[in-house]
């Protein structure tokens, strides 16, 4: 059995869906399985995923699936499915850099020799790109004003959620904190990387990118330039900045997060910090 398990659901994803995997076919690390949930696609996705298993029988599996759950419940369902020592999660329209695995593993079992026994997640940085994959930002940390160095406990990461669900890889150790999800999970990436602080397991970043992040009309969430008129573009979002952060609310209030004051005060101190790093940056 492969060592690693590749979750990815799908959900009207013909139009990128075979570049997407092809990219993880040509992955320098070759033991893993990949591991596919549809969730009630009404395009060729499905004709897709099935030439792919057909062609790649003892690389490529698919669940059975008869509705739509959305994202995060299919992600869940994936979770339960898998039984490797290592799990990577994989979105339908991304393009994967063919060292992904191999990096991320190697950061996993020095993390693993350092701290036998505990839960352990990594993410990684982005390079944002268009959807013919041409470069529009090197690093989508610095595009969305995200600086994993700033967080790194448990109370940081419930206000600023840092790792991108496509980029993660967890042990199993891990996954067996993550679940069952609740009912106020917001994306199942930041309800794990928490579940796993929280269990006192490791959440640790690779900053070199591992992957193409592409932009384009269908994201269901994407990349935002914050640093293209940050206070104008939160001011002109506002109704969707409150939206979010009430449904983030809700999900870490369940492991234990209480007071909104400390919540407020913690997004001030992350912006605080972060222009302060920015400075010295800039004075390098």
């Amino acid at each position: 059995m492969a060592s690693s398990s590749i979750l990815l659901s799908t959900y009207n994803g013909e139009k990128y869906l075979a570049c997407q995997i092809d990219s993880i076919l040509a992955q320098t690390d070759q033991d893993w399985t990949l591991l596919i949930r549809d969730d009630g696609s009404l395009d060729g996705t499905c004709n897709i995923i099935n030439q792919y298993v057909q062609s790649h029988p003892d690389k490529i599996k698919q669940i059975d699936s008869n509705r739509n759950v959305g994202v995060v419940r299919s992600f869940e369902t994936l979770l339960q499915e898998c039984d490797t020592d290592y799990i990577f999660f994989c979105d339908q329209d991304d393009f994967w850099l063919p060292t992904k695995i191999e990096t991320s593993k190697k950061k996993m079992m020095d993390l693993e020799d350092r701290n036998p026994q505990k839960a352990i997640g990594i993410y990684t940085d982005l390079r944002v790109v268009d959807e013919e994959l041409q470069t529009i930002h090197p690093s989508f940390w610095e595009y969305s004003k995200i600086a994993p160095s700033l967080l790194t406990t448990f109370e940081d990461l419930c206000v600023h959620p840092a790792a991108t669900g496509c980029t993660m890889m967890i042990n199993r150790k891990a996954k067996e904190c993550a679940l069952p999800f609740c009912e106020e999970v917001r994306m199942h990436d930041s309800w794990i990387i928490l579940s796993i602080l929280k269990s006192g397991g490791i959440v640790d970043y690779i900053s070199t990118p591992t992957m193409l992040y592409r932009q384009h009309r269908g994201n269901v969430i994407g990349a935002i330039n914050e640093n293209d008129s940050y206070l104008a573009h939160r001011i002109k979002g506002i109704k969707s900045v409150i939206k979010n952060n009430k449904a983030q609310w809700r999900m870490i209030k369940k492991l234990g997060f209480s007071s909104h004051i400390h919540y407020l005060w913690l997004k001030i101190k992350y912006h605080y910090n972060y222009c302060r790093l920015q400075k010295k940056d800039d004075q390098k």
